[in-house]
């Protein structure tokens, strides 16, 4: 009976998921990009990005679309808009954009940003607070991806009150296999989530965010589309709706910083 009952136990375990292993996948992952997105100042790309103003029954109120192009000003990075609309600026527009880059350039020589402390710590501890099981493989540009499903896991504690937030978050994460980079993501708040505790506003269910990443032709890993729609009520009193999609072309490393001129 003990022998037959090792059995069945031993049975058991071999067909669990290994969940610790499929976590510490997905963290490697994670942590890839969260590196990848503090040397941003490495990278150069243009962004279209779409915005929509929706109405309570879902219907589009309003549309805004604006390409930027983010590029090198000797030591500094700017970033311009160079179509409304899909239409490039008028030139009289694009003159007054000039004249008040240059004046930022000036102010940000004068008075360069202090380090700040990343602002978005909160984001480290999503490994940890959900738990991730596999749903199968497939080909991502050629690559093959493996699917992970996640949801909360049950009895984590947030060490920061924001990432209370991944108590009511589930959805999907594809993992290049190869790199072990996301390729892949998608979340889906489940229930609505209080913003300093319902005072300051609330994240309504429904809220749903989609990511997806490549490696460009320079061998870096980065976005190349992601779409957010979103309902927040904001101090209890008006409530936003919106959707914000952006797409990423033409991504390039940045060249080195050249000296700065003379004059400006």
């Amino acid at each position: 009976m003990r022998a037959l009952i090792a059995i069945f136990f031993a049975l058991t375990l071999c067909g669990q998921e290994d969940l610790t292993s499929n976590r510490e996948q997905v963290r490697v992952a994670f942590q890839k990009m969260q590196d990848r997105a503090k040397h941003k100042d490495d990278y150069l790309f243009q962004r279209r990005v779409q915005k929509r103003e929706i109405e309570a029954d879902g219907k589009i109120k309003s549309q805004t679309i604006l390409t930027l192009r983010r590029d090198p000003w000797d030591d500094q990075l700017v970033t311009r808009v160079i179509a409304k609309e899909d239409k490039p600026l008028p030139p009289g527009e694009v003159a007054r954009q000039e004249e008040k880059l240059r004046k930022l350039v000036i102010d940000m020589r004068k008075s360069p940003p202090k380090l700040r402390v990343e602002e978005e710590t909160w984001m480290t501890e999503m490994p940890d607070a959900l738990d991730f099981r596999k749903a199968g493989k497939e080909l991502r540009h050629g690559r093959l991806v493996e699917i992970f499903d996640f949801t909360p896991h049950p009895g984590y504690k947030a060490k920061q009150s924001r990432a209370r937030a991944f108590e009511k978050t589930r959805g999907k994460v594809w993992v290049d296999q190869q790199d072990k980079e996301i390729s892949k993501m998608q979340v889906e708040v489940f229930d609505t989530i209080n913003i300093g505790f319902g005072v300051l506003g609330k994240v309504e269910k429904g809220t749903h965010f989609e990511m997806e990443r490549k490696k460009w032709d320079v061998g870096i890993w980065f976005e190349e589309w992601q779409k957010v729609r979103f309902e927040i009520r904001l101090m209890m009193v008006k409530s936003l709706r919106q959707e914000i999609e952006t797409r990423w072309t033409n991504f390039s490393l940045r060249p080195p910083v050249k000296a700065i001129p003379g004059g400006i």
